[in-house]
């Protein structure tokens, strides 16, 4: 698309105004003739000479107002990271967990915010909003940017950062690529794992008519539903056999037609399918008190074996219209099932050895459409507009969930009798997002060729609507009557159903609510301007106001849905029904060019974080990563976060910088996730905490070294070393505020008195009532916020030989320990830490040309030390294990095919 010459001028060179450049175009010209110069006095020709600072040099991180980083397709393939949440984890400042989802300086996932093209995403995800990243194959991608500092045309709800997934664009050219890989790792392939036969469409992700739920008579659950419930043994028995090997494939194409002179059309598509398998064994438990110590609750041994299928598809057609205007269509869908065997035995609490078995299946999808424009229109002092409209849908099924206890009393291992033991589930959320945006910009220039302050100026404003709306439901089932048997639990079922004497009930009701459904809408509009101060000073300043209403209804089913609620929202009328809340939200950054290349931003924002829904609904539900329950809080309210930045950037060449920045953030009311235990089962529930800050560095270098230039040998002609990394340091503080004891106070006193020092939770999840407790009584003040890790750093160093068309990688990725879930501190149980794997991948990319086209091979060794994930507690030099695996070294191989 034809860009405007305003537009072009401060795409080019950030920090140099349009005057300037014009002036130093002028130059140039008159130096270019003989006769004017020589007609030109000396005095002319020193006004119209400008010395300009920087080059042209495209990146997108320096060209814009806000602190931000960027990966793009070159990055993916030096890396050979297969989805965005791997990728994302290369970026300073950046970690990740689950594999899934992104920490942003120190900030877990529920700070950060993810969009596809600038539109927001929906959830799979039953205990979060935001979408896990790993949903997103890098081959569909073109680029990924982190936008670490707030600017106003971006959703409020930012702490750590912002994370713009940007999907390929339309091709230039006709192309096809197609490729197929094969790999494993030292711990699952080829190994003993735990299985079981599943579906025929299991190979595909899909689930198939097998694991549907029965229906229920209206009469409720009976004889005749139990019997449809247990008739299916390939869904029932775990088997220990061999694990194969992962595969997977893609390809691509696409194609770029002129209709006519004025309209051209291109078009992309592309599939990719894998096939992984992932076999975990370890060491499962939690801690008890015991004096300044810690003594083991429970320490299981854990064996689980996930099967993981991956489909996706993706389509855009974009059109070039007259040059100023760009309409563009875009379709992508991502599937990804896992099957997993799992079981977890030991030692109980009465001596007893027990098993407990579980057969899960999980279906996760997003698909997403958007139709995006960009149009300029120089007729109108080159305006520039720019919309979208998008709806997508998420889902996570998890159509049969079987899970049975066995115990050896001394008698061998024999199922129980006690109806929870063996039990059936079935659970599905369905999360949909639309989003409207229209953004405006207006390039004004003022002063003419005399302008030194304020010589150009562009004007913003914008509106955008987004509404996320989920509906969650969950049955349990539970067989009753089951005798104490040792025979196999398919034949034992078959033996019941036959006698008649097989019973069930569902679990649910009153007690604990089968569903909720949720709702959140933001209205949101924002005005500002990015101004040229001077010719080395440029300054953005802006605000976004957002109205917006979050709403959780928790429900019963078949029971009235008029009364048979709760409802959970941020803020409500004095008549207890629910109100929006309304933000301005200010940003203001400034970006001095002080000499040569050197660029220095400083930049000023407020923000919010709004609860999660799960996070509100006062339910319990079973995290099956961890098999621990959560239990929502529907007093939860809105996190407040004023945000600080400097950075420093020095560019010398296209791709090559060195940026040291510093950063602050002023937290009041941030959500934190802490333990607590009811009986023997261990859950975790969440509260606003009174207050927190974060601060930290982050350093990041990338430079290009030619060796033959370094050391002039033929052999390293064409031959390059591109060194790349970047280290965070960061540190945090919560502020759980003053003891009531130490001021003689009871602490509902405290409470009355300093309410801003106290938390408020819920005493009766079903029938909630505010019951607000002093902070210092439930966290540890001063401890460091969740999911935040003091150092982060990543290396990386790239040797390329150009004519043997070779590219070798080596890989290092390193994040200290951080808090996974917070402590009960009135149980005196400290909090749990993780401890991420440090890894070091290799990864070479070889391309020959064979059979009359081009080729590349690939080689790809992760985690070459073979690091393991470790989680646990630990006080008075004790400690505890709550989860601890090997991930084995992994190796992979591919092949591609460029057409």
């Amino acid at each position: 698309m034809k860009k405007p010459a305003n537009y072009l001028r401060f795409a080019l060179l950030a920090g140099a105004s349009a005057a300037c450049l014009a002036s130093a175009s002028v130059a140039q010209d008159t130096t270019a003739q003989d006769t004017t110069a020589n007609e030109a006095s000396a005095e002319e020709l020193r006004q119209q000479s400008v010395v300009v600072r920087g080059q042209f040099i495209p990146d997108e991180k320096r060209s814009t107002s806000e602190v931000s980083s960027l990966i793009d397709a070159g990055d993916f393939q030096v890396t050979g990271d297969s989805d965005a949440a791997a990728a994302l984890a290369r970026v300073a400042g950046i970690s990740t967990a689950q594999d899934r989802f992104v920490y942003v300086r120190g900030l877990n996932e529920r700070y950060s915010s993810a969009t596809l093209n600038g539109s927001p995403l929906p959830s799979p995800e039953p205990l979060r909003r935001v979408a896990p990243l790993d949903l997103f194959p890098t081959s569909v991608l073109e680029s990924i940017l982190v936008q670490k500092t707030f600017s106003p045309q971006l959703p409020g709800e930012f702490g750590g950062g912002l994370v713009d997934i940007r999907t390929k664009a339309v091709p230039d050219e006709a192309f096809f690529e197609i490729s197929a890989s094969v790999s494993g790792d030292t711990e699952t392939t080829f190994q003993d794992g735990l299985l079981y036969d599943g579906t025929d469409q299991d190979f595909l992700g899909i689930s198939g008519s097998d694991r549907d739920m029965p229906t229920i008579p209206e009469t409720g659950v009976d004889a005749d539903f139990a019997r449809a419930l247990t008739d299916n043994s390939s869904l029932l028995i775990i088997q220990e056999g061999t694990v194969p090997a992962d595969v997977g494939f893609s390809l691509s194409g696409g194609n770029l037609y002129d209709l006519n002179q004025d309209i051209s059309m291109g078009v992309l598509v592309a599939a990719s399918y894998s096939n992984a398998w992932r076999t975990r064994q370890g060491t499962r438990g939690f801690a008890d008190s015991a004096g300044t110590g810690l003594s083991e609750r429970f320490n299981y041994d854990f064996y689980s074996t996930e099967n993981s299928v991956d489909v996706n598809g993706f389509a855009t057609i974009g059109f070039d219209l007259y040059d100023n205007h760009e309409v563009k269509g875009t379709a992508l869908i991502v599937r990804s099932s896992d099957k997993e065997a799992r079981t977890v035995q030991g030692v109980d609490f009465d001596d007893n050895f027990e098993r407990d078995d579980a057969i899960e299946w999980f279906e996760r999808q997003l698909w997403t459409t958007q139709l995006a424009g960009e149009h300029f229109f120089p007729s109108l002092m080159d305006l520039k507009v720019e919309w979208r409209a998008s709806y997508s849908e998420a889902l996570r099924d998890a159509p049969y969930q079987f899970n049975i206890l066995y115990q050896d009393s001394g008698n061998g291992l024999q199922t129980l009798s006690n109806a929870a033991d063996t039990t059936f589930g079935f659970s599905r959320i369905d999360d949909s997002s639309r989003d409207l945006g229209i953004d405006f910009e207006l390039p004004l220039t003022f002063g003419g060729s005399d302008c030194n302050f304020f010589c150009e100026t562009d004007l913003r404003a914008g509106y955008a609507y987004t509404e996320n709306d989920r509906t969650a439901t969950s049955r349990l089932f539970a067989i009753e009557g089951l005798p104490t048997s040792s025979t196999r639990i398919d034949f034992l079922f078959n033996a019941l159903a036959g006698s008649g004497d097989l019973g069930v009930s569902s679990i649910g009701g009153s007690a604990f609510p089968e569903r909720y459904q949720a709702t959140l809408e933001v209205d949101a509009g924002y005005v500002g301007l990015d101004t040229q101060i001077t010719p080395y000073v440029r300054g953005a300043i802006g605000a976004r106001y957002e109205r917006a209403i979050e709403v959780v209804d928790t429900l019963v089913i078949g029971a009235d849905p008029s009364t048979n609620f709760v409802e959970a929202c941020i803020e409500r009328q004095p008549d207890g029904s629910c109100e929006h809340t309304e933000d301005v939200l200010p940003a203001a950054t400034i970006t001095w060019n002080p000499f040569d290349d050197l660029q220095v931003r400083a930049g000023y924002s407020e923000t919010l974080t709004r609860p999660q829904f799960r996070e509100l609904a006062p339910t319990e539900f079973l995290n099956t990563e961890t098999d621990v329950n959560f239990l929502g809080n529907p007093f939860l309210v809105n996190a407040e976060i004023k945000n600080y930045d400097i950075r420093g950037e020095y560019y010398f060449g296209r791709d090559q910088f060195l940026t040291l920045g510093v950063f602050y953030k002023d937290m009041t009311r941030p959500i934190e996730e802490i333990n607590q235990r009811t009986g023997d089962t261990p859950k975790t529930t969440f509260i606003n905490v009174p207050s927190a800050e974060l601060y930290g560095a982050e350093i990041e270098y990338e430079q290009r070294l030619p060796l033959f230039d370094k050391f002039g040998w033929d052999f390293f002609r064409d031959r390059d070393l591109t060194m790349k990394a970047n280290y965070t340091w960061s540190d945090s503080e919560v502020s759980a505020g003053r003891n009531p004891n130490d001021l003689g106070l009871t602490s509902a006193e405290f409470c009355a008195r300093f309410e801003d020092e106290c938390v408020v939770t819920n005493q009766q999840p079903l029938d909630p009532e505010p019951f607000l407790l002093p902070g210092a009584g439930l966290i540890e003040d001063g401890r460091q916020l969740q999911g935040q890790s003091e150092h982060l750093a990543n290396f990386q160093l790239i040797y390329e030989d150009v004519d043997a068309m070779r590219e070798v990688s080596l890989l290092v990725n390193y994040a200290s320990e951080r808090i996974r879930s917070g402590e009960a501190l009135a149980l005196n149980i400290p909090a749990i830490i993780e401890e991420p794997p440090v890894t070091v991948d290799i990864v070479w990319n070889q391309g020959f040309m064979a059979w009359g086209g081009e080729y590349e091979f690939s080689l790809k060794v992760e985690n070459l030390f073979g690091d393991s994930y470790e989680a646990y507690q630990t006080a008075g030099g004790d400690r505890v294990d709550v989860d601890v695996y090997d991930l084995g070294t992994s190796i992979g191989f591919g092949l591609k095919r460029r057409f």
